[in-house]
Parts: C-alpha cells; sequence; structure tokens
C-alpha cells in the first residue's frame, strides 16, 4: 500500500504485518524469522496448507501463496521465496505476479506491507545479474529491506587478505584493520552494486552470522 493510500485510509491498524522473504538456499531466511519471532526450534504454522517450511532448496516457487506465521509472533504473516537462480525468470515472474495478486487485496492486512530480500555475504561471487533482478524490476508500493547476512565472512576475508598481502603485520595490528578492509570489501562488492539499480532497497540491513544483533546495522537508502 502506497503512502498516499495509507493517508487516505480511514482504518490505520494493521491486525498483521505480511512480509514476503525472499532469498536463495542457506541465505539465512529461516534464522532470521526465529530471531524476530523468539521461534528458535520451533516449526512454523501455515494458515493453508498442511506443509511445514522444508530446508530452502527443497522449496518450490509454487509455495509463494502458502501463508505462514510462528506461534510467539502472531501480528506477523510470511511469504516464502527460494530466490532467484542464474536463468531464473521463472522465478522473478512468479514474485512479480505474486506482488501484483496481493495489491489487490480489499482489506490492508491482505496486502503485503514489506519485502526482506536476503543476501548472504558468505559467498565469492558477491551478487548476481539473477539477484539483482528485482531492484531493476521494482516492487510497484512494496518496499524492499535488502538484508545481507553472514557478514562475519567478510571479516574473514579481510583478515585473510591482510595476512597474505602485508607479512609483516603483528596479528594485533591485522585484528585492527580488518573491520576497515572488511567495511571496504562491503561498500564495493554490494553497496556499489545497489547505488547503480533503478530501484533501491528502502533499506540496508547488515546481520552477523548469529543474528544476536537483528539490526546490526542499517541504512535508509531510499526511493
Amino acid at each position: 500500500m502506497s503512502q498516499e493510500q495509507l493517508e487516505n485510509s480511514n482504518n490505520f491498524h494493521i491486525q498483521r504485518f505480511r512480509i514476503l522473504v525472499i532469498g536463495n538456499a542457506n541465505a539465512g531466511k529461516t534464522t532470521i524469522l526465529e530471531k524476530v519471532c523468539h521461534a528458535r526450534g520451533c516449526q512454523p504454522i501455515y494458515l493453508n496448507s498442511d506443509s511445514k517450511l522444508e530446508p530452502s532448496a527443497s522449496r518450490g516457487n509454487h509455495e509463494i501463496d502458502h501463508q505462514f506465521q510462528y506461534p510467539m509472533a502472531h501480528g506477523f504473516v510470511f511469504h516464502d521465496s527460494c530466490g532467484f537462480e542464474a536463468g531464473g525468470a521463472v522465478e522473478l515472474q512468479n514474485v512479480k505476479d505474486f506482488i501484483e495478486h496481493q495489491a489487490k487485496g480489499a482489506q490492508l492486512k491482505d496486502q503485503l506491507h514489506s519485502i526482506w530480500y536476503c543476501l548472504p555475504t558468505s559467498n565469492d561471487r558477491g551478487m548476481t545479474n539473477a539477484e539483482m533482478s528485482m531492484f531493476e524490476s521494482g516492487t510497484g508500493n512494496v518496499p524492499i529491506i535488502a538484508i545481507f547476512t553472514k557478514m562475519d565472512a567478510l571479516d574473514q576475508k579481510a583478515r585473510n587478505q591482510l595476512m597474505w598481502n602485508d607479512g609483516d603485520l603483528s596479528f594485533e595490528e591485522i585484528e585492527k584493520q580488518v573491520p576497515y578492509l572488511a567495511e571496504d570489501i562491503f561498500q564495493k562488492k554490494y553497496l556499489k552494486r545497489l547505488d547503480e539499480v533503478k530501484h533501491k532497497p528502502r533499506y540496508v540491513i547488515r546481520l552477523r552470522a548469529t543474528c544476536s544483533a537483528i539490526l546490526f546495522k542499517h541504512e535508509q537508502r531510499g526511493y
């Protein structure tokens, strides 16, 4: 729902927030949901299916229509998409169709309120064109929050780079420089690409591997 629609609405009370969570296998989606919903080790409850949430590699795009929530967080309803692998035009279209369908919901609670796009930083390839496709095509009035997961991996990459390129540095000196080099890697490899897309994420959030600080760092990129 757009800001204009919200301002013109006579009912500002949202009974539950509907969120689409997107991410490839091992992107950390389950960890994030369990942390946000205080549901570690709990199975999600599907509201229109007897299915259980399987590992992301086992799920199909048709399940994006299935809505689920956790016992301790009835104010949130989630939908899941397994992300966009190389050549994933079908997956992208499924997500676009879902967003368009939810936008037609008569009640605010039935519309899609946000998209959480989980992007791991633990691989060496950075963000692929397939993963960037959502930012190029846009999502209408639904804001995207880019969630970069497993930020610890960049610390290790920076540490390895310093050890190999600056062999004369002491351990203490390396550890002091790790955060700065990790930040530089993140800026050049990830944030730079987001600054170049047509539809920028509303927020950027960075998470450590354990999600011990769920809002480790956030930046408003804005539309």
